[in-house]
């Protein structure tokens, strides 16, 4: 607990120093090159890549022997840095979920909102982690749409995963996990409670200025 409490007054120490030899420009400048949209870990893009999806929960057997079905997400982002280890990672996805069972396949379109927390652990690799909302907008069982009735329209959950970075180009590997039960009523609009919900396994690729 020493340590850190010792910690800030280092850092402080430190920055005092600093602005002795540099002098109150240099510090301002240092300051500006890692915060805001303009620093080296920000930037604002477009980004797409394929959805792994599946569902969870100790009832999804309820729906048969379901499995999972590839699919694709697109959208932009914007990461503003807050420091030069740091940064803010909001996000707007077009993303479609869902899963497969039988021989149909049934696809949940949402919008989805993650703001993620991101820690720079190299100058070319990133970890994200945070929170996500999500709109469903459609369903489909096969090519045909199905009502949206028995289906929770409003989802949320936690995002976390890796990113790669070269000039400005991004890569990354994203687990997306819903805390929301998929479904709150059945097909003839009784409420039900089932521990059913989407999985995501989000791979993608991205540029940035």
């Amino acid at each position: 607990m020493r340590k850190l409490y010792l910690l800030p007054l280092l850092l402080l120490c430190s920055l005092a120093a600093s602005a002795q030899t540099e002098g109150p420009s240099t510090i301002r400048q240092d300051h500006n090159a890692y915060s805001g949209l303009d620093a080296p870990n920000a930037g604002i893009g477009f980004k797409a890549g394929v959805n792994f999806a599946n569902l969870h929960g100790s009832d999804k057997d309820l729906l048969g022997a379901v499995s999972g079905h590839t699919d694709f997400h697109a959208g932009i982002f914007a990461q503003i840095a807050v420091g030069e280890v740091f940064s803010v990672q909001p996000e707007l996805l077009y993303s479609r979920k869902g899963y497969a069972r039988n021989d149909s396949t049934f696809r949940l379109h949402y919008f989805d909102v993650p703001v993620l927390a991101v820690c720079r652990i190299s100058d070319n690799f990133s970890v994200h982690l945070g929170p996500q909302v999500g709109f469903m907008i459609a369903a489909n069982e096969g090519g045909a749409e199905v009502d949206l009735q028995p289906y929770n329209i409003f989802g949320y959950g936690a995002a976390a995963g890796l990113e790669g970075r070269v000039s400005h180009f991004r890569v990354g590997a994203r687990y997306v996990h819903s805390f929301e039960q998929l479904r709150n009523a059945n097909q003839e609009g009784e409420p039900i409670a089932q521990d059913i919900g989407n999985s995501v396994v989000q791979v993608y690729i991205g540029i940035a200025i």
